[in-house]
């Protein structure tokens, strides 16, 4: 007989910290946890049985809690309102320039020094009898960071007996307004002391990428991945190619099929597929966005620790953050990202989880 799905909560209180943070668990009685978090609407922890019966992490987090005060990664959060870069902080609407709170050198990043993802949501608990869930609100007023139009936010986090985690993002607003959320969780399949991410094996469902200037803001152009070291299209471990870039891999991903077709939103489709060939340990990313951003944890310096009690060094962990087109607010011919009283705000994402046996 299967275990029982149930929901569970306890609190932590951190004197760095604003406010207690009550972190609840999702337990699906099939060998998955989520534990989420009210500060940000985040993801504090992922965990998966393996053939032992030991739960495998498979996110980063803080050794020190007292980090999430300032979480200079941002691990688990919600980000918003608008992800990624928005360049020189500012923008046009309606025939008017808004300015925006900068926050990485001249330019915007994730919502700005305050997005949704430092905040403190409410939340409520379903179970359902195929599913348990967490679903957080919070409310953003006119002129938050810089953002036209009071914002009425729900992020709901679903995990149900399939090994499926999905995150429903739902937003109305009373203006014109830019929006644009994701969660930048750091993945680590291998979920060993100090393992790093660069002996996964990544396929993603894109042909392009967006070209990036210096600050890795989009400046509108599409490149063809084929022959590139962007070029995940047939599966490849994430090390192999890597060492033509710069820095890692910090770019933003088309999904195929959604470049023309993504704002309907209705089914997700699937766009990643991230594998650790040690483990067996598998995620399949499905989401109506139009693309994804790819981080390879480029700016892990080692400085801190994480949970595991080993220094977050580079490539310790990967982000696959789906989301729309950054930047679209300055780049006409991609994509609106814009909602309005008429049009709400809606996406979907599912993480699916399973092993493949290791011959």
């Amino acid at each position: 007989m299967a275990a029982l799905m149930s929901v569970s909560s306890r609190s932590l209180t951190e004197p760095a910290l604003a406010q207690t943070v009550q972190l609840i668990t999702l337990d699906n009685g099939n060998g998955l946890t989520a534990t989420l978090s009210t500060l940000g609407a985040g993801i504090w922890s992922v965990t998966q049985l393996d053939e032992s019966g030991t739960a495998a992490e498979l996110v980063l987090n803080y050794q020190d809690p007292a980090q999430w005060a300032t979480n200079r990664y941002y691990f688990g959060v919600s980000i918003g309102r608008v992800a990624n870069r928005i360049a020189n902080a500012a923008f046009e609407l309606d025939g008017k320039q808004v300015k925006l709170a900068a926050n990485e050198g001249a330019n915007q990043l994730h919502g700005g020094p305050e997005g949704l993802g430092s905040r403190f949501w409410q939340y409520r608990t379903e179970q359902q009898a195929d599913s348990v869930a967490v679903i957080f609100s919070c409310q953003s007023a006119d002129g938050d960071q810089g953002y036209p139009g009071n914002v009425a936010l729900e992020v709901c986090y679903r995990l149900n007996r399939d090994n499926e985690l999905s995150i429903d993002y739902y937003a109305t607003t009373d203006k014109l307004t830019p929006l644009s959320l994701t969660n930048h969780c750091y993945w680590n399949l291998a979920a060993k002391p100090g393992a790093d991410v660069l002996g996964h094996t990544l396929w993603l469902n894109a042909g392009h990428t967006l070209e990036v200037n210096q600050q890795l803001i989009p400046n509108g152009n599409l490149l063809a991945v084929a022959g590139t070291a962007f070029d995940f299209q047939q599966a490849k471990t994430i090390g192999r190619d890597i060492a033509q870039l710069t820095n890692g891999y910090d770019h933003f991903f088309v999904l195929n099929d959604f470049a023309q077709s993504h704002a309907d939103k209705q089914q997700p489709q699937l766009a990643a597929v991230l594998s650790d060939p040690g483990s067996g340990r598998v995620m399949d990313i499905l989401t109506t966005e139009a693309g994804l951003q790819f981080y390879s944890g480029n700016f892990l310096d080692g400085s801190l620790n994480g949970a595991d009690g080993m220094p977050l060094t580079k490539f310790a962990g990967l982000c696959l953050e789906t989301h729309d087109y950054p930047n679209a607010v300055n780049l006409p011919q991609f994509p609106s990202i814009l909602i309005s009283p008429a049009q709400p705000y809606r996406q979907r994402t599912i993480y699916r989880f399973y092993t493949q046996r290791i011959s």
